[in-house]
């Protein structure tokens, strides 16, 4: 296991140094600050031959129609969401090896902010780490010029991130900085900043006990 020191001198971001940046304050840490009735017509009424028990078509049609329209509405149809933004990650795919027997599992839609990718190490151990917006304060273990790599780590940014899980994220994030010029700007522009996802997601108690952030 390395300290976020000893990560930092690692050769994780190689000659694209430049446009990825290892993390130094936040190594392998997730932000924990606090944020956050029906009448009836009497059956001798004119007009009106039916009985409260029996009433006639006009007495009951407002209320048919009512239900019948009721019953043709359509029900409210669930957000439809963009296929997860494979092209960012190219040309890693599922269950491609990434690096240092680390593989990438998954790779949800963006949801509430981030993109999640799912590292798996040969042992079945398995990272979260969310592609957040860079915008110029980062919070990630690892990031580029616009995204922020986040690893998910139960708020505990006091944990050190161990070598091989540290080079795999490096690795995803050199695979996003050749990739995020021609992404479509759609997949950039709903990602939100991590900062600003604690402060929406996170608990009153500052913990990150929501799923939106793990």
């Amino acid at each position: 296991m390395l300290s976020r020191r000893e990560v930092i001198g690692k050769a994780a971001v190689g000659a694209a140094a430049a446009a990825v940046t290892l993390g130094a304050a936040r190594t392998g840490r997730a932000a924990t600050r606090a944020l956050r009735g029906a009448t009836t017509v009497p059956s001798g009424s004119p007009g009106m031959t039916g009985t409260p028990e029996h009433p006639t078509p006009e007495q009951q049609g407002p209320a048919n129609d009512q239900n019948a329209q009721n019953a043709t509405q359509p029900a409210e149809a669930a957000p439809v969401l963009a296929p997860p933004p494979w092209e960012l990650v190219r040309p890693y795919a599922a269950g491609a090896l990434v690096s240092h027997g680390w593989r990438l599992t998954a790779l949800s839609s963006v949801q509430d902010g981030s993109s999640v990718a799912t590292l798996e190490s040969a042992s079945g151990r398995a990272y979260r780490v969310h592609l957040c917006r860079n915008d110029g304060s980062p919070q990630g273990l690892v990031y580029t010029r616009r995204v922020d790599l986040v690893v998910m780590n139960l708020g505990r940014g006091d944990l050190p991130t161990e070598e091989g899980l540290a080079q795999a994220v490096a690795a995803l994030a050199h695979a996003v900085a050749a990739n995020e010029a021609w992404v479509p700007a759609a997949v950039l522009g709903e990602l939100l900043p991590h900062a600003e996802r604690v402060q929406r997601f996170a608990a009153a108690d500052g913990t990150l006990a929501d799923g939106k952030l793990r």
